[in-house]
Order: structure tokens, then sequence, then C-alpha cells
């Protein structure tokens, strides 16, 4: 394996979480270049997935990056394009957006020999039958490059990001089968190999906890892979700058670099660049630079089985509360403003996440926690918002959802896999939780998040709550500027239906002020 091999550091994304800055399609073409010129990122991601981006957008970066800088794409920048899903959106706008590549590879080889365009995120992704059809899709798509304007590209090869905890926890099986399957079919040997995990949507539909702890695992089995394939192995971490999100934030640098060791490059999105201090993205990018690409943690098999059962109690207890709460959540949500152009949730032209396969975390769980953990999870898809807006509407009724389950979790670890394991869980697995729950206790009130949500799911989360001031002597005292929002919030307009003739504009107006203001004291949308 070559050890020289280096991947790009940090990757400027197009992620709407910005609440202090819309960017439309078109400004996105100048946010590349600024990617690279102002905040030093080596590598920009324009965004297919869910989004309405036009198919030229990546001509677009690719000209308006040799025009406007000496920087040749492919050689001194990336371009890594993420492409719909061709199972959760439709394969015809993945094919479109592959021929893109291909017109951006073409008219990148008017000013230089290098390919501006290598590599293509593939979403979502929970199988290697998805990576290998994308591959094939991407190398028909070069040879009708190659016949219909007579020039040869090397087919953009595709990263598979995985953003569920069942995925993040089979990872090292998906790629190790990927990297076999190239070589097979394909009469492909990977020098190289790069990998997308997701913090965001693990989140939402395992909760904080067992998502920070699945990517973990998925980092540490990843480099054991590594070590056994002669393909080095590139891991991008996909995360924003609230705890639930990844907390990337150079507040939370330090605590971050350690907690993710081994991950070789860091998504710079959209809340951190517009929302945070002057100044703070670039030195968190500085800092990344020689922070990214260390050992990760090694884990024994013992620490592997016991995490894998921890995962699944706080996984089990986070759903167990998420049942009843979805409609609440919507409501807030399409309250929130919209930070890029978004295709609408669900139907022929958008898409929804599913409910996440349990079968192969569960069949790794001890029978009790197996149990526990099929009896919680939904049976089917609660169409929940995306992960940014659902995290800003849980922060804008005064519940980030970073404490939901997490108590009552702690304690079943405690309960059923003794005090050791708990005691490991803090102290090792994931020794930042406490700065992590600080961070969200600053924008919690009960009374507040009691006006909206049911009383059921109110008494489970007030459990949470009284254990973990208890663990971590937290005080639930919440910013006094963000706490005055919270009580301005009007509660009807944000559980009305606000498409109708009978909506108080002047009302709905205040509650949209309101909730941009708050955004803009947590320094995100979500």
């Amino acid at each position: 394996m070559n050890s020289k091999i280096e991947f790009p550091k940090i990757m400027c994304t197009q992620h709407p979480d910005s609440v202090s800055k819309y960017i439309s399609t078109q400004e996105e073409i100048t946010e590349a270049v600024e990617a690279v010129t102002k905040y030093g990122c080596d590598e920009y991601m324009p965004d297919y997935e869910g989004k309405t981006t036009p198919y030229h957008q990546n001509v677009q970066i690719v000209s308006k990056l040799i025009e406007e800088t000496e920087l040749i794409p492919g050689r001194d920048v990336f371009i890594t394009p993420r492409s719909p899903s061709a199972v959760h959106e439709n394969r015809f706008r993945q094919l479109m957006v592959m021929m893109s590549v291909a017109e951006a590879n073409y008219s990148a080889y008017e000013y230089s020999d290098s390919q501006a365009i290598s590599e293509l995120v593939h979403p979502m992704t929970s199988t290697i039958k998805e990576i290998m059809e994308a591959q094939q899709h991407m190398i028909d798509v070069s040879e009708l490059a190659k016949k219909e304007f007579k020039f040869e590209m090397e087919p953009p090869r595709i990263i598979p990001l995985i953003e569920d905890v069942p995925g993040l926890l089979n990872a090292k099986d998906i790629i190790s089968n990927t990297i076999l399957g190239y070589q097979d079919h394909l009469n492909d040997k990977l020098e190289k190999y790069r990998i997308f995990i997701g913090k965001s949507d693990s989140a939402l539909t395992f909760g904080h906890v067992a998502s920070t702890l699945s990517c973990k695992y998925a980092i540490s089995s990843l480099h054991e892979l590594e070590r056994n394939f002669d393909t080095k192995i590139g891991i991008i971490f996909g995360g924003g700058s609230l705890p639930f999100r990844g907390h990337v934030s150079l507040e939370n640098a330090d605590n971050f670099f350690e907690e993710f060791r081994g991950i070789d490059t860091l998504t710079l999105q959209s809340g951190i660049r517009y929302d945070h201090e002057k100044g703070h993205a670039e030195d968190l990018v500085r800092k990344a630079k020689n922070k990214l690409s260390r050992s990760p943690d090694e884990l024994t098999e013992e620490e592997k089985e016991e995490l894998i059962n921890i995962i699944a109690i706080f996984g089990a207890k986070y759903n167990r509360a998420m049942k009843s709460v979805a409609p609440v959540v919507n409501s807030i949500s399409d309250l929130l403003p919209q930070q890029r152009d978004r295709l609408t949730r669900g139907g022929k032209t958008g898409y929804s996440r599913d409910a996440p396969d349990i079968e192969h975390i569960s069949n790794l769980c001890r029978s009790d926690i197996k149990e526990e953990l099929q009896t919680c999870m939904p049976s089917e898809n609660l169409g929940l918002p995306r992960a940014i807006k659902f995290t800003g509407a849980f922060y804008s009724i005064g519940l980030p959802p970073e404490i939901i389950g997490t108590g009552g979790a702690i304690a079943d670890v405690m309960e059923k896999m003794g005090e050791n394991a708990c005691e490991r869980l803090l102290t090792k697995y994931f020794p930042s939780l406490r700065s992590d729950l600080k961070f969200a206790f600053d924008f919690l009130d009960m009374s507040v998040a009691a006006k909206f949500l049911p009383k059921d799911f109110m008494d489970f989360v007030y459990k949470d709550v009284e254990i973990l001031k208890e663990v971590f002597d937290l005080d639930n005292k919440c910013n006094p500027s963000y706490e005055i929002l919270l009580e301005m919030v009007p509660a009807g307009v944000l559980l009305a239906d606000n498409s109708t003739a009978d909506t108080d504009h002047e009302l709905l107006q205040l509650a949209q002020s309101t909730l941009f203001k708050m955004g803009k004291i947590r320094k995100s949308l979500g």
C-alpha cells in the first residue's frame, strides 16, 4: 500500500444549515471559488441530492476556477459532486449528473491534461449493489462521451456515502466487498478508495449518542480493513456545527479532532462559514489540516461487541420517544427558512428517508437488547424532515434533540451492562459527551417545549434531563436571550396549518422572525 497517498483535507459543501444566508444555485458558482481562495478548502462538493441544482453547475464551477485562479481542477483543487440516489430519487437524475461530469471534464481538457472530476459521491448507500450499479453507469457515460465527443476520461469512481447506523456498523464489509467487486468485475485494482460517513442522518434515525458511536466504530473498522488490503482508504466525515450534527466548530475543535481521530477529510458546511464569527472557519481549516489523518482508537473484539449493544440501547430509547412527535416537528420545520433550492419531501421528483433496516445490528446484540430495539423501532418511515430542519425545529421549541433518550439510555446501560461498561462509555467511547450536552443545555427550556409536545413524550424527556443533570453535573439555565425569544414564539402559529387563507400573517411573520433570531444565537439553522 502506498503510504504517500494523500486525500483532500477540507470539503466545502452546499448544506443549507446557515441561518443567516440564502445561497442561490447561481451564487454557488462564486461560492466554489471562495471556498478555495478565502477559506483554504481543497475540495468542493456540488450537491444534486434532494436539490434543484442545475446540471451545468459542474462545468460552470470548473470553468470559473480555471478562469479566476491559477489552480487546476483535479490537480490543485478537487470537484466532487454528490449525485442523486437512483434508489431514493430516480435514475434519470443520477444519469444526468453523470453526463454533466463528462461535460465538465471535456471542457477542462481544453486547459489542462488533468481530469477535473475523478470522483462522485453516491448518497444513502446501503449495499454494494448500489455502488457497482452506479459505477457501471458512470463507465457507460464515459463510453458515450468517447463515442460522441472523441475524448477519453477515466470513469470517475463512486464514493459511497453511508449515513445510517446499520450501514456504519457494517461499513467494513461494504467497503471490503466493494474493493473486491472492483477487482473481480471491473478489473480495477484500487490503489486508493474513499468512503463518506454521515453524522446527521444517522442521528436523525438513532439519536445523537448512537450516531456518534457508530461513526467511531466505522472509522476504527475501516482502518482495520485497510491493513488487510493494498488499498489506501480515505474517510470523509460529514458534520455540521451543532452537536447533533457533529459539533464541527472552532470552539469544539479540540474535542472533535480527538473524538473522531482517523478521518482524512472534513466537511466545511454553510453554518460555520456564514453564521460563526469572522475568521472562525479559516482558523478551523488551518487547525484541521494539522489534526486530520491521525491514528484512530483501536477497538478490541470485546469492545466492539459492547459498543454495538450500547448503540442499540441508545437507539431503542431515542426511537421509543420519537414515534409520537413527527407531526409537530414537521409543522415547525416548515417555518424555518429554506436556504438552498431543494426538492420537496416525497413525490416523484423528491425523496424522503426510509426507516433503517436494523437486521444487521439486532443480530449482533444480546437477546434482551435486541428485543427492546425491535420493539421500539418504527415499522415505517415517520416522514420526518431532513436532519438540518429536524434539528432546528427541536432547538426552536427549547428541546435540543441531543437530549432525547440520552439520560434514560445511560441508566439502561448501567442497569443492563453494568457500571464498568457505563464508565467506558463516558470516558473511552464518547469522552466529549458532557461538552455536547453542556452546549445543548444552554438552549433547553422544558416549560416552552411542553407547549408543543405530547405529555407522554415530555414525561419521558423530563427523566432524561434529571438523569443528565445528575450524571454530568449540568445546570439547566437557558441562555437568557434565547429564553426570551422562546417565550415569544406563538405556539398556535407553529402548530397551525399555515397554508390556509385564515392564517394570521402578522403572527406568522413574528414566528418566523423569532425562529430566525434564535438560529443566529445558536449559530446554525440546524
